[in-house]
């Protein structure tokens, strides 16, 4: 089994960084194979952009999607691109890492997908959701924020955390993957008070804790339930009868 595992925090020493490094750990405890990327101190470029293909298909205007299975057909990708790409198609289990930035994840991960998630090798017309290139293996969000669970909950004033990390979880569907239930600490804070530092510490100490207990157990972990092809009519519309998993694809209400 093989493991690949995304960290997206500029700070080596934060608490990112400790549960991607404690979840590496563990992994390979349990005899998984692990490469551990991070992303900033890689300095991995996030901008899809035409200078990353020079030897261009179309030379007057950028096609991103065109570029890139053009670069892709002709093993002309960059070569940050082609080593992510290889290690992600070889991976059983991919973790995100990151701290919640401005309700979304940090740019440089976005980036990373803009970039990685590549026209032709990873997705086409026929090769998406549950037919996706990378179906049968298994992604995981792992992810921190700065506010409690009751203020990232479905009435909290900071939104409904899982709801902000759909996007996410759908992108990683549209090429295939089984998504597991997010995994989130809440409440990773800076700057607190000398009275209030040796509970934090704590609390976070047993979070660490608790997610290596957690990655122990993997492959029973609960997946993110989505629609698949059959339920939408003509491939566009869901149909009256199928069941909406999330806000983001629902019934519309008549009358």
């Amino acid at each position: 089994m093989r493991a690949l595992i995304l960290l997206a925090h500029p700070e080596p020493r934060s608490f990112n960084a400790h549960l991607a490094a404690q979840a590496a750990e563990q992994l390979r405890r349990d005899g998984v194979q692990v490469e551990a990327i991070d992303l900033y101190a890689e300095g991995f470029d996030p901008l899809e952009a035409a200078y990353h293909h020079p030897q261009r298909l179309q030379r007057e205007r950028f096609d991103a999607q065109r570029e890139q299975r053009h670069s892709a057909e002709h093993d002309l990708l960059p070569t940050d691109v082609r080593r992510h790409l290889q290690l992600l198609q070889a991976t059983d289990l991919l973790i995100l890492q990151f701290p919640l930035w401005w309700f979304a994840a940090p740019a440089i991960l976005k980036g990373w997908l803009d970039r990685v998630l590549v026209y032709g090798p990873m997705y086409n017309s026929r090769q998406r959701h549950e037919h996706g290139v990378m179906r049968g293996k298994r992604a995981l969000l792992s992810i921190t924020t700065g506010s409690s669970a009751r203020a990232c909950a479905v009435d909290g004033r900071e939104g409904d955390t899982r709801l902000l990390l759909w996007p996410l979880m759908y992108s990683l569907r549209y090429v295939g993957f089984d998504v597991m239930e997010p995994h989130v600490v809440h409440g990773v804070r800076s700057g607190l008070a000398p009275e209030r530092v040796q509970a934090h510490d704590e609390a976070l100490a047993a979070a660490a804790d608790c997610y290596c207990e957690r990655l122990a157990q993997w492959p029973q972990w609960p997946t993110v339930p989505f629609n698949d092809s059959g339920d939408f009519e003509d491939g566009v519309v869901l149909r009256a009868e199928a069941t909406a998993y999330s806000p983001f694809i629902r019934h519309r209400h008549t009358g």
